[in-house]
Order: structure tokens, then C-alpha cells, then sequence
């Protein structure tokens, strides 16, 4: 390599360090602590079913009133059973509601058509009064009422003497933002 060569190398290396070097400019900053703070969350709690206290002595019913004894007592088409369940939900935290709903019951088959002529429901009331999504924080009392409904108008004679059983049914509460 010849001398006026290895100059304009150099020439260009020097340049390259005095407009950047390894690719870095440096601006001046500042920086200021905005403060810290404690963050807390909070909780939404569905307490354990009570469900003698709204039917009396009986949990399940017939037609709403009747003692229904689960694997006894001998359901017809038309016929409704319930049971009526009052538990708590507690809400805590400032903009925090709830919507109530049943999971889907589920029946093991038994190789009739009952499973499939039985419609499970639930209807709430809250505080007392018909249900509407809650949109306050605070404890309240909660009404459940499951039901199974014989669908008289399908019912065919492959629902007779059929046997299931009726898997277990969560009520649930979902926590919704309420402004």
C-alpha cells in the first residue's frame, strides 16, 4: 500500500471517531423520582351455599314445595325440581361489580333420552330484590335458585324409567369494573 493510501485511510478513521465513533451520540438528560406508592387490590368472595335455611327442613323441592329425594322420588314430564341456595358476596375495591350466573349442569347419560329432556335454569335475587349486575362494593346476600325442569312438551317415551345424574352446579360470580 502506498503512502497517500494509508493517509486517506487514517484521514477517514479520524473522521469517523470525530463524527460518532462506534455509532453513539451523547445529548444531555435529566431525570426526577415521580414518587412511589402502595397499590393494593382487591377481592371479590362468594360464600359457601346455605341451602336449608330458604326451603326449611329439605334442600331440593318439587314443584316448590313438595320434599324431592334425589335417586327416590320419581319425576313425570312438566315437573320442576329446585333447590333454593342464600350465600354472601363480598366486593371490596372502589370501582368493583359483579355478575351472577350458573355453570351449564351437566347429566351423565344413562342411555335414554331424559338427559336430554331436562333443562337446568337458575334465577338470583340480591339484597331481596330481582336481579341486576351489581355495582356496588360491599357484602351482599345473594338468593340462588337452581332448577330442572322436565320439558313436558318434548318429552318422549324414551325418557321413561331413566336414571342420570345430575353433575354438580357452580353458581358464579364474575368480577365486572363499575365506574
Amino acid at each position: 500500500m502506498n503512502k497517500s493510501a494509508k493517509g486517506a485511510l487514517a484521514a477517514a478513521a479520524a473522521g469517523s471517531l470525530l463524527l460518532g465513533g462506534a455509532g453513539s451520540y451523547a445529548f444531555w438528560t435529566s431525570s426526577q423520582d415521580v414518587g412511589s406508592a402502595a397499590i393494593n387490590s382487591g377481592s371479590l368472595t362468594l360464600g359457601t351455599p346455605d341451602c336449608t335455611t330458604a326451603a326449611g327442613t329439605h334442600g331440593w323441592q318439587l314443584d316448590g314445595g313438595a320434599v324431592y329425594t334425589p335417586g327416590t322420588t320419581k319425576i313425570v314430564p312438566g315437573d320442576t325440581i329446585s333447590k333454593v341456595c342464600d350465600m354472601s358476596l363480598t366486593l371490596v375495591g372502589d370501582h368493583i361489580g359483579a355478575t351472577l350466573a350458573m355453570d351449564t349442569a351437566g347429566f351423565t347419560a344413562d342411555g335414554t333420552t331424559l338427559a336430554a329432556e331436562l333443562t337446568p335454569s337458575a334465577s338470583f335475587l340480591v339484597d331481596g330484590a330481582a336481579y341486576t349486575p351489581i355495582l356496588d362494593p360491599g357484602t351482599h346476600t345473594v338468593r340462588a335458585t337452581v332448577s330442572v325442569t322436565f320439558n313436558g312438551a318434548a318429552a318422549t317415551n324414551g325418557s321413561e324409567n331413566g336414571s342420570i345424574n345430575l353433575n354438580a352446579i357452580n353458581v358464579t360470580a364474575t368480577q365486572t369494573h363499575s365506574p
